[in-house]
């Protein structure tokens, strides 16, 4: 089995403008069933509950994610490019909420 490529920093995605064409779709999980990434963010590999998937008409993703960065008892929702080299799938949840 071939070893995983060296991760690097999640990139953060900046909030959809209507300058980059029509809005995402976004696709959604209850709270109860969320997957769970680990996402590389600081230098470490941090567990992130997800919240959403947003898909762009030019083809890009995102993924919405609480995380745990200035403390370990509050998490904070930030969104990321998706990037299999900075996200590893931690948990599997169950199918996302019909849009």
């Amino acid at each position: 089995m071939p070893t995983p490529p060296e991760p690097h920093e999640a990139v953060e995605a900046p909030p959809w403008n209507p300058g980059q064409g029509p809005p995402p779709t976004v696709q959604t999980w209850p709270r109860t069933s969320r997957p769970a990434l680990r996402v590389f963010i600081c230098g470490e590999w941090r567990r992130c509950p997800v919240i959403a998937l947003h898909h762009y008409a030019d083809g890009r993703r995102a993924v919405q994610v609480d995380v745990h960065l200035e403390s370990d008892t509050s998490y904070q929702a930030r969104a990321y490019r998706w990037d299999p080299d900075a996200m590893r799938i931690a948990a599997a949840g169950n199918p996302p909420l019909e849009p």
